[in-house]
C-alpha cells in the first residue's frame, strides 16, 4: 500500500470516528501499518506530521491518569460552514479564483475554500490546471498580486474573528484586524490595536517574522470598526478622458461595508430593507469591474446601459474559455 493511500484511510477514520481515538484503534482501523510496534509509532508520527504539513487539523488530546494520548479532527476547521451560495454564486467565486493569482503562495493555501465550497467532483480553481493528458493549462490571468504566509495568516484571523500577535518596529503588538487593503503595490492591514486600545494601520511588509493567530476571540472589549472615510481617489476614478456616471445598486447584506467603502456622499438612495443605490464616476473600466464583481450577485449596475453591457460581455467571455 502507497503512503499517500495510507494517509488517505487515516483521513477518513479520524473523520469518521464518533470520539477521539487511540493511536493503537488507529492502528487497527488503517490497514498499511506494520506489526512491529516500534515501526508503527515511528510511521505514525511521520503520517502525523504530514497531515499537519497538509494542513489538516488533527487534534491531540494529552495523556491523562484515566486515558491514553487521543486524537481528533477540529471540524469547526476542517469543514467550511455552508454559506447558501447559490451555484451561480460559486461559479462567479471560481471564476475570480482563476483571473486572480496572488504571487508568493501555492493553490493549496488559497483555494482550498473555493474547492471546498463546489464540492467533489468540480475542477478544482486555480492559477493552473491540468488536462487529461497529464499536461498543464495556464489560464489567462487578469491581475496579480503579490502574496505570502504573513497575508494569509492575517486573512484567516479576519475571517474568524480572531487577534493576531507579531513584531513591528521592534514592538511586540496585539490587534485584532479589520481589513486589507491594497494600495500602490503593497498590502495594508487595519486593525483594533488591543494594548494601545486605538485603531491603527500596518504595512504587512513592515511586519517582521510571523505572525500567531490566536486560537479564540479576543476576551477585551473590542469596539465596532469605524466607518471609513472616503479615499480622495477610487482605483475605478483613475484614467483618462471624461468620467462615466454609473449607478450601483447594493444589497442590503453588503450596504454597510459598502458605504464603509466609497464613503456616504456616493449613496444616493437608501431603500427601506437597507439596500443602497451608489453614484460612482468610472474612469477606469476595469477597475469598476472588479469592485462590482466583487459582490457576486449583490450588486447591480443600473446605469448606464454600456458599463452593465461591458460586465455582462466580459463574464460571457470567461465563462466560454
Amino acid at each position: 500500500m502507497s503512503r499517500l493511500e495510507r494517509l488517505v484511510n487515516l483521513t477518513a477514520a479520524l473523520l469518521h470516528a464518533e470520539r477521539p481515538v487511540t493511536a493503537e484503534q488507529l492502528r487497527d482501523r488503517v490497514p498499511g501499518y506494520p506489526d512491529d510496534r516500534s515501526s508503527f509509532r515511528r510511521q505514525f508520527e511521520r503520517d502525523k506530521e504530514a497531515l499537519r504539513e497538509l494542513g489538516f487539523p488533527l487534534v491531540t488530546l494529552p495523556e491523562t491518569p484515566n486515558s491514553p494520548v487521543r486524537y481528533s479532527v477540529d471540524r469547526d476547521r476542517y469543514y467550511l460552514r455552508d454559506p447558501g451560495l447559490t451555484p451561480d454564486e460559486l461559479s462567479a467565486l471560481s471564476m475570480a479564483a482563476e483571473v486572480v493569482r496572488f504571487n508568493g503562495l501555492g493553490d493549496k493555501r488559497l483555494y482550498d475554500g473555493i474547492w471546498k465550497l463546489e464540492g467533489t467532483g468540480s475542477r478544482r480553481p486555480g492559477p493552473s490546471t491540468s488536462n487529461r493528458s497529464g499536461a498543464v493549462d495556464a489560464p489567462a490571468i487578469d491581475a496579480e498580486l503579490p502574496a505570502d504566509a504573513t497575508l494569509a495568516a492575517v486573512f484567516d484571523a479576519i475571517a474568524t474573528g480572531r487577534s493576531i500577535l507579531f513584531r513591528y518596529r521592534d514592538e511586540e503588538r496585539r490587534a485584532v484586524p479589520r481589513s486589507l487593503s491594497f494600495e500602490n503595490g503593497r498590502w495594508y492591514v487595519a486593525a483594533y490595536d488591543l494594548d494601545r486600545s486605538d485603531e491603527r494601520s500596518f504595512r504587512i511588509d513592515r511586519i517582521d517574522g510571523d505572525v500567531t493567530v490566536s486560537a479564540s476571540a479576543p476576551s477585551a472589549t473590542v469596539p465596532p470598526a469605524p466607518p471609513r472615510a472616503s479615499p480622495t481617489r477610487t482605483p475605478w476614478e483613475l484614467g483618462v478622458g471624461e468620467p462615466i456616471e454609473a449607478l450601483v445598486r447594493i444589497d442590503p447584506a453588503h450596504a454597510p461595508w459598502a458605504e464603509r467603502h466609497v464613503g456616504s456622499n456616493a449613496v444616493t438612495t437608501r431603500e427601506a430593507d437597507g439596500a443602497l443605490t451608489l453614484r460612482l464616476h468610472v474612469r477606469g473600466r476595469d477597475a469598476f469591474r472588479s469592485f462590482v464583481l466583487g459582490f457576486l450577485d449583490g450588486a447591480e449596475v443600473v446605469s448606464p446601459p454600456e458599463l452593465r453591457t461591458e460586465i455582462v460581455d466580459w463574464l460571457r467571455l470567461k465563462a466560454a474559455q
